[in-house]
């Protein structure tokens, strides 16, 4: 979390007094600010920004890896659905 002397932590009503010139900073410098407030703290990043972000995380979840767990929570999700998993002995059997 951001120390309070961060030029990029504010609170609401420094946000609501200086929103166009944030927007022109943001999206010239491709800063991140973060807007705090009682309810908690949310961040305005660039469109650009936005965009490269959402398309690191699609290329991203297109790995074989990614893939690959995907099938590992599914059929997780998919026995555990389907109940309790009970072990069962052999009588007999060491």
């Amino acid at each position: 979390m951001p120390d309070e002397s961060n030029d990029n932590l504010i609170s609401i009503d420094q946000f609501q007094r200086g929103l166009g010139r944030l927007h022109q900073r943001v999206c010239r410098d491709r800063v991140r600010v973060e807007i705090r407030h009682e309810q908690g703290t949310c961040v305005l990043i660039s469109k650009d920004e936005l965009d490269t972000l959402e398309h690191a995380l699609e290329i991203l979840s297109n790995t074989s890896d990614v893939q690959k767990m995907a099938r590992i929570i599914e059929s997780l999700s998919s026995t555990a659905a389907r109940g309790p998993l009970l072990a069962t002995r052999r009588i007999g059997a060491n």
